[in-house]
């Protein structure tokens, strides 16, 4: 997301300006994304396919929220699957060596990972405050059903949202440097005019960033004043855990998503005068990607039938010895107080 080229012009190398010659040989993206990546790629894929393999196969109630975290572990793993390309490309100087379609295939990986888990992650907010704030108007509404329909709902908003750019080629060749750059410099024909450009990655900020993270702050804020006004039957070890899962879901949105949200706004604004912040906004990205090594962590310490049947499959832990499962804030059942089913057992 740099400056738009026409891959039509009979002098290439004069349409490249300097500015773009030198982000492209920045050690940010030569030398610290390929880190940030292959880091990612060895922490996220095994923790990724053990929280898929728990949840999918041992997992006894399929809440809405375990369908949502199937989700997220799936699109994690996917994710992951991809990122040796990234490496390899970033590592070549920003050369891309495995095609067009190849290209694209990454890319749209990529982006359907990045705002999917958003939404995937929002989605889970609002079906939290629902079983916490507004258990008994709303517990019609909160079946694994309906969760497996939001899913499919978001996979197939992410996809007609960004399908229709990433089905061209994205594809750009540098003579200057003897290098094909993926997604890094616009060719002219990818959009009608820098101004549908402009509106595009608006759009697409605002309704993948900033609203989802209206609602998640929204919703956490109302279910941690709920928590801290509850009874006091219910256990103050049980309320922190859910308050501090719940901060640490927000410090994973912000540590992970807002320095992209910040760094691309102020990039649009630097690229209209000619300027570009487009290296730092590229390692926003790979911050970005830290989600996925998060993720597996939450689903851990959120739910105590995960954590147990992880324990039970890797350690060898017998399940006449496990912790009950009811002693989760969750799944304590009370007349004076509101809280979500007993099946709830994720954040």
């Amino acid at each position: 997301m740099h400056h738009f080229k026409n891959n039509t012009s009979s002098n290439l190398s004069q349409s490249i300006s300097n500015g773009t010659i030198e982000m492209l040989g920045s050690p940010l993206l030569t030398l610290g994304m390929p880190i940030i990546y292959l880091l990612v790629f060895i922490i996220s894929t095994p923790c990724n396919l053990v929280s898929l393999w728990i949840l999918s196969c041992y997992t006894t109630h399929r809440n809405p929220t375990v369908v949502f975290a199937i989700n997220l572990s799936f699109t994690d793993l996917l994710y992951s699957a991809f990122l040796p390309l990234q490496v390899v490309y970033h590592l070549r100087g920003n050369d891309w060596p495995f095609g067009q379609v190849m290209c694209s295939v990454s890319t749209l990986v990529f982006y359907c990972n990045m705002n999917g888990s958003i939404l995937t992650t929002c989605a889970v907010s609002l079906e939290r405050y629902c079983g916490i704030v507004r258990p008994l108007h709303t517990k019609h509404w909160r079946t694994g059903r309906n969760a497996v329909l939001i899913c499919l709902f978001i996979w197939a908003l992410v996809l007609l949202v960004h399908i229709p750019v990433f089905h061209k080629d994205i594809t750009f060749p540098v003579l200057q440097l003897n290098v094909t750059t993926c997604f890094d410099i616009f060719p002219r024909h990818l959009f009608s005019s820098k101004l549908t450009a402009y509106l595009y990655f608006v759009t697409v900020l605002l309704f993948f960033f900033i609203l989802p993270l209206l609602v998640l702050t929204g919703c956490y804020i109302s279910i941690i004043r709920s928590l801290c006004h509850s009874p006091h039957d219910v256990t103050k070890d049980s309320k922190k855990q859910t308050i501090l899962l719940i901060l640490l879901v927000m410090l994973c949105f912000v540590f992970c998503y807002l320095p992209n949200i910040l760094i691309q706004i102020m990039h649009m604004i630097y690229n209209a005068k000619g300027k570009t912040l487009y290296a730092y906004y590229k390692l926003s990205l790979g911050i970005n990607s830290l989600s996925c090594c998060i993720d597996p962590f939450i689903y851990y310490f959120a739910s105590r039938e995960f954590r147990q049947k992880l324990q039970w499959k890797l350690c060898c832990v017998s399940e006449e010895h496990e912790e009950p499962l009811n002693s989760n804030f969750s799944e304590q059942r009370s007349p004076s107080v509101r809280h979500p089913d007993q099946t709830s057992t994720l954040l």
